[in-house]
């Protein structure tokens, strides 16, 4: 039910850049750069008419706009998460899913979505006028929005129709803001829908409620509390209802300057100072890989466990490139998503989450050049060689990237700075037919995300 606002991002057809909320002040138009959107979903769930639960979902979103000749485009990722409280303490996050996104939005209204896998949910909401409003005032705008109720990723798209009043100026934690109010009601059926997918639900019927904050300054969205109160019907009679409330976050953030900080995390990874850790203090590391000394060709002994990073399981990768000359290990590289660092040849025991001992100076290096970062969040990633079950790859993959996360906890790094997910073998970077492309499958992945 990810509400992202980004659709509002373009002016009215007609209008350029002079879509006004309120007199002299131009909506949207002037931001753009990087948007990142936290989405918190706090649900009653009733199974056929009785209460069965409580649901809580997370949705992150980190956007990068560019232009383009008829709109704007805009690609990240979305992050689907699992609760994030256990036992009243903040923790790191578990990943359900992420969901890479690019799409373009045409001055003209129409949105066209690359690769569409229901991400943003909300087409064309919220939506303004062309014309000045002055509070109280009133329009209607039609929308789409994309639903996926148990997120089995059969997600159905359906045509909405949102009705909007303009409540005037006020403040939100000091910031002054418009304060839109919109209603919408869902009446959808499979019969009048030709993007009906097969097993996803046949009926929806709800109401949503919807206060919207808009920052004065440049309109970027802060705020929208969606109430929310929905109905679904499936092929054989049963129901699925939810009540409760989604709450969105929007914030503007500066573009990372990407090279500066890879080559400050080379620096760190090299020996180097690598600036200001901004964290705890870390226990001195060793720079070089340490080679057991039963190692055979290559740095790497025999007994490479069944599932993916046994001890010694990959050749060693003398030369990397971008890790500097430390001779550690870790790839430094700027991507689309972020700046990643590629932890490889890591040695847990057979068959386990547990690293070896000889892995400490290299993770004392790691958690240092993760605190050179300031206050980032990361994503840490988890992948293994295909050669088992992939369920139990997978399974092993998340254990593993978990296990990174909680080392960087004991160096002094906040848990609630990480979310993981594990992969299993379904993203090789490599040929699993041989050793060497083996060893680089089995390898974590870091992304600095802000």
């Amino acid at each position: 039910m990810a509400l992202l606002w980004l659709s509002a991002l373009i002016p009215p057809a007609g209008t350029g850049a002079q879509a006004r909320l309120a007199e002299d002040v131009r909506l949207f138009s002037d931001y753009a750069g990087p948007y990142k959107v936290l989405e918190r979903s706090d649900l009653s769930r009733y199974d056929n008419g009785r209460y069965t639960g409580h649901v809580y979902r997370e949705v992150r979103a980190l956007i990068n706009p560019e232009p383009s000749a008829a709109g704007k485009v805009y690609q990240g990722n979305f992050f689907i998460l699992e609760e994030t409280l256990r036992d009243m303490q903040r923790s790191a996050r578990a990943v359900d899913d992420v969901i890479p996104v690019r799409f373009e939005l045409f001055y003209d209204g129409r949105i066209k979505i690359d690769d569409d896998r229901g991400f943003p949910a909300m087409r064309g909401f919220p939506a303004f006028p062309a014309e000045r409003v002055q509070p109280g005032d009133r329009w209607t705008a039609a929308g789409e929005r994309a639903a996926d109720p148990l997120n089995t990723g059969a997600y159905v798209r359906f045509p909405i129709i949102a009705e909007y009043i303009y409540r005037g100026q006020e403040l939100y934690k000091e910031i002054p803001v418009y304060h839109i109010t919109a209603k919408y009601a869902v009446r959808f059926t499979a019969a009048k829908s030709q993007l009906q997918p097969r097993d996803s639900f046949t009926g929806l019927q709800g109401t949503h409620d919807v206060d919207i904050m808009l920052r004065v300054s440049d309109g970027l969205p802060l705020m929208m509390r969606d109430n929310v109160d929905e109905t679904y019907t499936w092929a054989d009679g049963s129901t699925v209802r939810f009540r409760g409330f989604t709450l969105s976050f929007g914030e503007g953030v500066l573009p990372p300057d990407q090279p500066s900080m890879a080559a400050s995390l080379r620096d760190v990874l090299d020996g180097g100072s690598g600036g200001n850790s901004g964290g705890s203090a870390v226990p001195p590391a060793g720079r070089g890989r340490v080679v057991p000394p039963d190692a055979g060709p290559g740095g790497s002994p025999p007994g490479a466990d069944r599932a993916g990073n046994g001890p010694g399981s990959s050749a060693a990768s003398p030369g990397m490139g971008g890790s500097g000359a430390g001779g550690n290990d870790i790839e430094v590289n700027a991507t689309s998503g972020g700046v990643k660092l590629t932890v490889k040849n890591l040695r847990f025991a057979p068959d386990s989450a547990e690293l070896l001992p000889e892995e400490r100076g290299r993770l004392d290096l790691l958690a240092r050049a993760l605190q050179a970062t300031g206050g980032k969040t990361f994503l840490v990633e988890g992948h293994t060689a295909s050669i088992g079950r992939p369920s139990n790859e997978m399974t092993l993959s998340i254990e593993r990237a978990k296990h990174i996360v909680n080392e960087m906890v004991n160096r002094g790094i906040p848990a609630d700075r990480f979310i993981y997910k594990g992969w299993g073998g379904t993203r090789p970077a490599g040929d699993n037919s041989s050793e060497a492309g083996r060893g680089l499958n089995r390898r974590v992945e870091i992304t600095i995300l802000e």
